[in-house]
């Protein structure tokens, strides 16, 4: 695959911001955008849900999504961190993540990720969330990650809040997104069971028929509702 230069990703990102308003569909394009420009191997966003827990509301991969779920449960890990304190979280070798997160540090190195770095999501004067980029070597030098990274975080929060909408409240938003990030989940479980395949090569066909479909939400309900009909 032929990566796109950063113009060429930011100008893609805010094409899909524009001009669709399902949330799901727009931060998939963003984080794969993103994941492309910083050389990146995943990412996966953490908001703030119900309770003020932490959920995991998309990721570029199976694993990725994983790991944030982990980091949620454990309540412990770069995601969390970043979302604690609202400020960019980088470590750059697997013995530091292990030492660092001992919880979560493990996992993350052991699927191949040996540096991370974590850009908040933040609303005004709220936080709402973090995306977490996952790298499997070192972070690549010729990139302002600290930069860039935290623009396509703040794209995905505009995202994820405004969703078209002009006067929203942005934990409102939150959860509708999270309800799609469900329905996909559900769709890509769907999927998988029916093409006998891998979590990951759900999500890939997911977005390959949602590619001529704009909405990723409106495919994967397709995708349940043809499954639930085939079981009557």
């Amino acid at each position: 695959m032929n990566r796109r230069t950063p113009t060429q990703a930011l100008a893609h990102a805010a094409g899909a911001l524009v001009q669709a308003t399902d949330v799901a569909h727009v931060l998939a394009v963003v984080i794969e955008d993103a994941a492309d420009l910083m050389r990146a191997d995943a990412i996966g966003l953490l908001v703030r849900g119900q309770d003020d827990a932490l959920e995991v509301l998309t990721a570029t991969s199976h694993r990725a999504h994983e790991l944030e779920l982990l980091q949620a449960q454990q309540a412990a890990g770069p995601c969390v961190d970043c979302f604690d304190t609202a400020a960019q979280v980088v470590e750059t070798t697997g013995p530091a993540i292990e030492a660092r997160w001992p919880s979560v540090g493990p996992q993350i190195v052991a699927a191949g990720y040996t540096a991370v770095h974590t850009f908040p999501m933040c609303w005004q004067d709220q936080t709402l969330g973090a995306m977490n980029v996952f790298h499997s070597g070192a972070l690549p030098e010729d990139i302002d990650l600290a930069v860039v990274g935290q623009a396509f975080a703040d794209i995905a929060t505009a995202v994820t809040v405004q969703g078209g909408q002009t006067q929203v409240d942005p934990f409102e938003r939150v959860m509708a997104a999270l309800a799609g990030r469900t329905l996909i989940e559900q769709a890509k479980g769907v999927l998988a069971y029916q093409e006998g395949i891998d979590m990951d090569q759900a999500y890939d066909r997911l977005r390959s028929m949602a590619d001529d479909e704009t909405s990723l939400s409106n495919v994967a309900r397709r995708v349940i509702d043809r499954a639930v009909r085939s079981e009557r």
